[in-house]
């Protein structure tokens, strides 16, 4: 394979011969033939090749990957050279030729219609005129249907097909076999392959349909074929990891993602040089093209790069190359006036630099919603924003969150991520969805996915189809015939400690009536589909597994508000809206009975009026300064606050001198701990605000230290533990609640939140409970817990 791609004759994107550099031919200096070399020289070894010439290195059986998500950064041109492959080998009646292939990929690229993967979806007509996607039976016999003709494709191991319908169709009706995994298990089971790991271990997935145990999930098959396959045992396996003999409780469960040879991979950068060096400043993300060219080189495979524009080879700076030629087979270079065609870059913009991070924009007002169900729901669901907070929003409702937050001013105070790689800015929205408008930062989706899976994120808000009882969710599949995928929804639900699902309570013809000054609501008409069912159709996340990795949920709808916990094994109602009656509108709406909480509240009318909600994000300074009076210490939190103006440091400086002075007044100087993360001082305002915050220290201060983020929050934990004075035995009964004589790791993780405030991760409880805690090792096992957890 990688011979015959360092070709000495090449042509561009439209087939035109390029010049080629070769040793003169041996036979022209027959008078010193041992002089003559039959090596290439450098200079002529270019990589730049036609698309017909590049996917002629892809065999029939192999395994190809491609890089592209949703709608953005799609290498249509090589996608489409290898579909018309197909199709005149098939029509000339070649049985050996390109086919039986395995495709992988996350959020594979399409346009919903018949572009990017679809492409490959497409069925040969020996009529030659348009192709057949299948999807359709024709009243055809049995054996005309048995030698009908075929997709190249025979399996597909994908993340979400909603924008590659031909594709879906295929695994749908039972033509190739498919699966639908988690899409950052599948960006990491790529990586593993590059390292020759034997898969990507995780426990991303326990409890939902991609569980392979028997009576929780199928493996991720999605359909028949592929459970028959013989595949399909191996794809995803379970394991138990951890200390002592089989079945001990110390032994944590995961799933592994098995790796699988790459022996093509089908990428797209922005330009290359004839040696096949690759940079990426025009692509809106960073779709795994690195990881994918890896672990296609670490296979023996081939790497096919498409590419808008050829640069002279060593004109790209080093920093600025993504992937470096010694990984690169061919590159195809996209002609001009086919970039619109074939290399936009997405199929709803041809280029937008703000997208690629190019130029930031001024920030515009982010359009406002309209008063409607998708607003309030989405009202609601930022009330839960804090500042300083890491965010993950998903696609659809949750989309509405960003508008609230704008609308509110609360946008500059938190950070919203995407799955596929973007930190800051505004994520695109719709078709669109992937990147971010003026992002701080872009990186490559499996390192997304590591900081995700890693509980990098504080909160995310996300779409639900179908809720049940047990407060599981539906957002992959919903019924035999509709194929869709999770995308990265299992990681994040997984992964992050609070999630808001948000949904309208019914579908298909809800109709609701405000009244916008008084803020109430009430319902004209139900949908006629119910969205909390008894069983959903597909679990795509688990709430019993929620449960025990303790993570908070709640679920947000236009009339009510639930919540799953420990204390109850069916969702709880914990809010009702203004207007709406209990039974009629919400428990007859419903396929089970929930449990109505004895503090069942009313929700905010601020929700349901015209009027902007101004929702306080911050509070007043006085709620920004903690006294710990054990240690004499104080906590001030100086985050999101920005002093523009001197009157503004007049007030900020006055107010805090008024908190301190009965403080200090009693006690004496106070040893002060501040947050300076996220503090904002106009420039111009340092000597100013330096001198008089010099005042308050000699005034009020014995020391002070200034730290940022993290740190000042463990700083202030471990003044709030108070560990030097921690009585262990004293607390040892309050964990042990059922008084065996061991605390166990659920009793764990309710007494260190319950006394310390902090959430353990599943990860952080496993590494604490490697052996039974018993009244001997309880104080070690908190002091631990006090130095790395939090």
């Amino acid at each position: 394979r990688y011979a015959a791609s360092s070709r000495a004759s090449f042509t561009t994107a439209s087939g035109k011969n390029s010049p080629s550099h070769i040793c003169p031919d041996p036979s022209a200096h027959s008078s010193d033939r041992s002089r003559t070399s039959l090596r290439i020289p450098p200079h002529a070894a270019h990589k730049v090749c036609s698309p017909a010439d590049a996917v002629s290195l892809v065999s029939r059986k192999d395994t190809i990957c491609v890089s592209g998500f949703v709608a953005q950064g799609s290498p249509d041109l090589l996608l489409k050279a290898l579909a018309d492959r197909y199709e005149q080998e098939y029509r000339e009646g070649v049985t050996d030729g390109v086919g039986d292939l395995t495709l992988v990929f996350g959020g594979g690229p399409g346009d919903w219609l018949d572009r990017g993967l679809n492409y490959l979806a497409r069925i040969p007509n020996e009529r030659g005129d348009d192709e057949q996607t299948g999807g359709e039976g024709s009243g055809e016999d049995d054996e005309t249907i048995e030698s009908a003709p075929k997709p190249m494709i025979r399996r597909a191991i994908g993340s979400h097909y909603g924008q590659v319908p031909l594709l879906g169709s295929l695994v749908v009706d039972g033509i190739i076999s498919g699966w639908t995994l988690p899409m950052g298990s599948i960006s990491r089971m790529i990586r593993a392959q590059a390292t020759h790991a034997p898969g990507h271990i995780t426990t991303v997935g326990l409890g939902t349909y991609v569980d392979p145990t028997p009576g929780v999930g199928n493996g991720g098959a999605a359909n028949d074929l592929a459970l028959q396959s013989p595949l399909h045992s191996q794809l995803v396996t379970k394991l138990s990891i951890g200390y002592g003999p089989e079945g001990d409780k110390m032994k944590t469960d995961y799933l592994m993602y098995k790796a699988l040879p790459i022996h093509v991979a089908i990428i797209r950068a922005t330009t290359a040089d004839s040696s096949g060096n690759l940079s990426f400043e025009h692509e809106s993300l960073l779709c795994d093209q690195r990881i994918m060219a890896t672990a296609a080189r670490n296979s023996g495979g081939v790497v096919l790069a498409q590419v808008k524009r050829l640069c002279s080879v060593g004109s790209l700076p080093s920093r600025q190359v993504g992937i470096p030629g010694a990984m690169v087979d061919c590159v195809v270079v996209v002609d001009e006036e086919d970039h619109d065609e074939y290399h936009p870059m997405s199929y709803t913009s041809r280029h937008d630099p703000v997208l690629s991070g190019e130029i930031k924009t001024p920030v515009e007002d982010v359009p406002k919603m309209p008063l409607n169900e998708r607003k309030i729901i989405a009202r609601r669901a930022s009330m839960a924003l804090k500042p300083g907070k890491v965010v993950n929003l998903g696609i659809g409702l949750p989309e509405g969150v960003a508008s609230v937050a704008g609308e509110e001013d609360q946008l500059d105070f938190v950070t919203l991520t995407t799955e596929p790689g973007s930190f800051g800015g505004l994520p695109a929205s719709g078709r669109s969805f992937g990147p971010s408008a003026n992002a701080d930062a872009l990186v490559e989706m499996n390192e997304q996915f590591d900081f995700y899976d890693g509980g990098g994120l504080d909160m995310c808000f996300l779409g639900a189809a179908q809720v049940s009882a047990k407060g599981d969710v539906n957002v992959s599949r919903m019924s035999p015939d509709r194929l869709t995928g999770p995308g990265g929804f299992i990681d994040i639900s997984q992964s992050t400690r609070n999630i808001c699902f948000l949904c309208t309570f019914t579908a298909k013809g809800l109709d609701i009536a405000f009244d916008g000054k008084a803020g109430n609501i009430s319902i004209v008409q139900d949908g006629r589909i119910k969205k909390f069912v008894n069983e959903v159709y597909e679990r795509t996340f688990s709430g019993d597994e929620a449960v025990r990795r303790g993570q908070k949920v709640f679920y947000v709808t236009e009339r009510a508000v639930f919540r799953r916990t420990a204390v109850h094994d069916v969702l709880e109602l914990v809010e009702i809206a203004p207007g709406i009656d209990l039974q009629r509108d919400v428990l007859d709406q419903m396929e089970f009975v929930p449990v109505i909480s004895d503090d069942l509240g009313v929700m905010d009318r601020r929700l349901f009026k015209y009027d902007k909600m101004n929702i306080e994000l911050f509070g007043s300074l006085r709620d920004r300064v903690k006294w710990h009076p054990d240690g004499h210490r104080i906590f001030i939190d100086l985050f999101g606050i920005s002093l523009a103006t001197e009157a503004e440091v007049d007030w900020f400086v006055r107010s805090l001198d008024d908190i301190l002075q009965p403080i200090t007044k009693e006690r004496g100087a106070v040893a002060c701990v501040v947050n300076y993360d996220g503090f904002d001082l106009r420039t111009g305002l340092e000597e100013k605000y330096g001198e008089a915050l010099e005042k308050v220290e000699q005034k009020h201060y014995r020391s002070v230290k200034r730290y940022s983020g993290k740190a000042f929050r463990l700083a202030k934990l471990r003044e709030k533990a108070n560990v030097q004075r921690w009585d262990a035995d004293a607390s040892f009964s309050e964990f042990d609640q059922n008084g065996d004589g061991i605390v166990t790791p659920e009793e764990l993780r309710r007494g260190i939140r319950k006394t310390f405030g902090i959430k353990l991760k599943q990860a952080e409880l496993d590494s604490l409970c490697r052996t039974d805690i018993t009244r001997q090792n309880f104080n070690d096992i908190i002091l631990e817990c006090l130095r790395t957890c939090g």
